[in-house]
């Protein structure tokens, strides 16, 4: 846990102060830019946080995947998703890392739900402080059950997100690399299919050229059961990021959904099949990395 609740909480003050755009999910309103001041303030917090050890391997990959992006190659990172702080620790990592540095950092672009760029004042001070991409996320809309209120989220929604892929197309041939956590949530042992693949990601398969896999091992900011991100926890870790080589999104598409068993809905297991890879890559990592504990 952080050691000193009194300097976390003015370095939130802080941050909320450089703070000063117009952050509200809107169709025309879905390209957030995010404050470098605040940025390394936050990046100041994680060199606490993370532990001797930290890293990333697969650093070539993630060089090769920026060198298509800047010769105009739509590129995508598919990443595994534990806590509120993996996308902050990858970028830390990535800016300081002396074979990647600021360019790459900067030239991501993560697609991030509205709840954490308009929910608590706390959430949204972190998250805010990186330029992003927000969407309405399929899992809010999913959850209801009700036919008049789940047309009245359409309503909202359904612009937002229509928007949102626009700007995407824009971006990604723009020498950007968009970052999708394809469970669209994070991880909650006590929910298991927290972990389980959204739909809509055979989608981006589809129309990105290059797609790269990204597993997390290590958790700097451990969710809170209660399910209130105010209350997720702080602590020191060794993160460790494991880059996958390149594959083409749409022969990684095909070949999944040409191997569909035979009753199984085909596009779900072409998603399934990009979690059970971050699995794989995870679990293997995860040897690696005790050996730095």
């Amino acid at each position: 846990m952080y050691k000193s609740i009194d300097k976390f909480q003015a370095m939130v003050s802080e941050m909320k102060k450089n703070l000063t755009g117009d952050y509200q999910a809107r169709p025309d309103n879905i390209y957030l830019e995010g404050d470098p001041a605040n940025r390394e303030i936050i990046g100041s917090l994680l060199d606490t946080l993370m532990k001797a050890g930290s890293g990333i391997s697969g650093v070539e990959n993630l060089k090769y995947l920026y060198k298509q992006a800047k010769a105009g190659k739509s590129c995508l990172l598919l990443i595994e998703h534990y806590s509120n702080f993996d996308y902050p620790a990858l970028f830390r990592l990535i800016e300081k890392h002396p074979d990647l540095g600021p360019d790459i950092a900067n030239c991501l672009i993560p697609i991030q739900g509205m709840k954490l760029s308009e929910g608590s004042e706390l959430t949204a001070t972190f998250s805010n402080s990186y330029t992003t991409i927000v969407i309405y996320p399929s899992r809010t809309i999913d959850k209801e059950t009700n036919p008049e209120k789940l047309e009245e989220i359409k309503q909202i929604s359904n612009p937002i997100n229509h928007a949102a892929m626009r700007e995407l197309t824009r971006r990604k041939y723009s020498g950007n690399i968009i970052i999708v956590f394809p469970a669209g949530t994070r991880y909650r042992p006590w929910q298991p299919d927290s972990k389980k693949g959204v739909r809509e990601i055979y989608t981006y398969l589809k129309v990105f050229d290059f797609v790269e896999f990204i597993s997390i091992n290590g958790n700097l900011l451990v969710p809170c059961q209660e399910n209130d991100m105010e209350k997720d926890t702080l602590r020191e870790d060794v993160m460790y990021f494991t880059v996958s080589k390149a594959v083409e999104g749409k022969e990684f598409r095909q070949s999944k959904f040409d191997e569909t068993p035979e009753g199984e809905d085909p596009k779900q297991y072409v998603v399934d099949q990009v979690m059970a890879e971050l699995e794989k890559q995870h679990n293997l990592a995860e040897v690696k990395r005790k050996k730095l504990l």
